[in-house]
């Protein structure tokens, strides 16, 4: 990375208006389920950031509407905001500044993360660089998406998506597992894939009374994403002593550069979800980090609409050596999204076209909104 391109951009002028926070609901096409719980749609709280000269910015906060994936949730993301970022912001004049003042506030990186995307995105669309660009490193043109599939009721279902699936093009397969997920029919199905790049996320669901289940899915040679609950990484070497070891992907378990400084040995691969870790300027840390001692990285999102789907594909444009990122088009999930034209995929790849510059539906974030609150200075 260019560090001193970086370090300019933290001086980039920064004023505040107001910030309209704005709460959204898109309908689901379909339930989505996993060791979490199911989602029938999306719940989310997008910030936007207007400046004194009437400029805007938007970023997503990616946090669920529950406290199940983390502590954050969209209803506490949204008092986060109104009563402790927004008062502590309100004077900032650089970019740099916003960084240091959201210091302050410990944990909430999902809720800090959408405030910094939307001041991003206010200096871009001003200047045309943002903190990405200001990084240096040269994007792909081209980002390979993969598909993440819930929890299957029987192996009929799992046949019939995968015939869905079949000409999608997709470059990863990744099936979410859980404690007590092992009918023998889905395990033959998992078996029998003929696809060179699958893997399974257990998003916390194992603990030490589901290792011989964990174990079952470690006989498949895939990498096992986030198989234990955070904070609980020391039940692998638990797991090791009676059973085979496996390629082990971290998720939640990392949330800050300190988490991932001391988990680096253990990991096989990191899914890097740049709301996950407080916003742009932490996974540029986290990038550099992961390339200089070898370790394979890839973006994950939290079924986001395209607002925060497009930032995390233009994160995903930086890393020219992963496989797949869980990014497959907001279309695959719901109806209607938030931009004017919707991001497509093509046979497994997204071009950067489609989300380097999007545009925002605005009469679309009305339609969809279910409550609005704006904060003046």
């Amino acid at each position: 990375m260019n560090q001193e391109s970086i370090d300019r951009f933290l001086e980039s002028g920064l004023s505040l208006d107001r910030l309209d926070l704005v709460i959204v609901e898109l309908p689901q096409k379909s339930v989505f389920k996993s060791a979490i719980g199911e989602r029938h749609s999306r719940l989310a709280l997008l910030v936007k950031w207007i400046d004194t000269n009437g400029a805007t910015g938007w970023g997503e906060c990616s946090c669920r509407p529950d406290p199940f994936y983390s502590h954050e949730f969209v209803s506490g993301a949204k008092e986060v905001i109104k009563d402790y970022i927004f008062p502590l912001i309100r004077d900032v004049h650089t970019f740099g500044e916003l960084l240091r003042a959201m210091q302050k506030i410990r944990g909430w990186n999902f809720t800090k993360a959408a405030v910094e995307f939307a001041a991003n995105d206010l200096i871009r669309n001003i200047t045309r660089k943002g903190l990405i660009e200001a990084s240096g490193i040269t994007p792909i043109e081209s980002v390979p998406v993969g598909i993440s599939l819930g929890l299957f009721e029987s192996a009929i279902k799992l046949h019939s998506k995968l015939d869905d699936l079949q000409d999608s093009g997709y470059q990863r397969l990744k099936f979410k597992i859980a404690k007590g997920y092992n009918d023998p029919a889905l395990h033959e199905v998992f078996a029998g894939l003929d696809h060179p790049n699958v893997a399974f996320d257990a998003n916390g669901a194992f603990d030490a009374s589901g290792f011989a289940d964990l174990s079952r899915f470690a006989e498949l040679d895939r990498i096992i994403e986030q198989p234990y609950p955070p904070s609980s990484l020391y039940l692998h070497q638990e797991y090791l002593k009676n059973y085979r070891d496996f390629r082990l992907c971290l998720d939640e378990e990392v949330e800050e550069f300190g988490d991932l400084v001391s988990h680096s040995l253990q990991m096989n691969q990191l899914n890097i979800k740049p709301g996950r870790v407080g916003g742009l300027w932490n996974t540029l840390r986290m990038i550099d980090f992961c390339n200089k001692h070898g370790i394979d990285i890839w973006i994950g999102g939290m079924f986001e609409t395209s607002i925060g789907r497009a930032l995390n594909l233009q994160v995903a444009s930086l890393l020219p050596d992963a496989r797949a990122h869980d990014l497959s088009p907001s279309s695959r999930y719901f109806e209607r999204d938030l931009v004017a034209e919707p991001i497509e995929m093509n046979d497994g790849f997204i071009d950067r076209s489609q989300f380097e510059h999007i545009s925002i539906d605005e009469k679309e974030i009305d339609d969809l909104s279910v409550e609005k609150i704006s904060l003046q200075k």
